[in-house]
């Protein structure tokens, strides 16, 4: 009789916590699908990619030699080599700024002189920060007209 009690018991316990704790469980920090689809609407768009501009090193140019940009613009370069190795340099800093000038450019990944293997796209990721002209030219001895293989960014307010 005992036992019969127990059982009976158990099965109540179980039940009272199966059908009745889901609804205690349930918070105000979870939701519903149909409240999270709501959610996701009403999020912010996320940021844009940045713009592509394709540059290729070639025949001791780059092309194209001059780019324009805006201040707050972020641009990934794809830079790629036609016929030889070539390096670029992108100077941070504008042309004839003083010592304490901050730099106008802001590189995602600095490196001083991007190599450029022949067929191979490098990209270089810059977001302008400051208006100014800016150089870039060939950082690898790549033949005769190396000194020639200049290029500006132009970053306008």
């Amino acid at each position: 009789m005992r036992y019969n009690i127990r059982v009976t018991l158990l099965i109540a316990i179980a039940a009272v916590l199966v059908f009745a704790t889901p609804a205690y469980m349930r918070d105000s920090s979870r939701s519903t699908q149909d409240e999270q689809s709501k959610q996701t609407k009403t999020r912010p768009p996320t940021a844009s990619p940045p713009r592509v501009i394709a540059i290729t090193a070639k025949d001791f140019q780059f092309d194209p030699a001059e780019i324009h940009l805006k201040v707050g613009e972020k641009v990934r370069l794809q830079v790629t080599s036609s016929g030889r190795t070539h390096g670029i340099h992108i100077s941070a800093f504008p042309d004839g700024a003083k010592a304490n000038t901050p730099p106008g450019l802001a590189f995602i990944f600095g490196e001083d002189c991007w190599k450029l293997k022949k067929g191979e796209a490098v990209p270089v990721d810059i977001e302008a920060t400051e208006p100014g002209t800016y150089s870039f030219l060939c950082c690898k001895s790549c033949g005769t007209g190396h000194k020639q293989m200049k290029g500006r960014i132009y970053v306008e307010p």
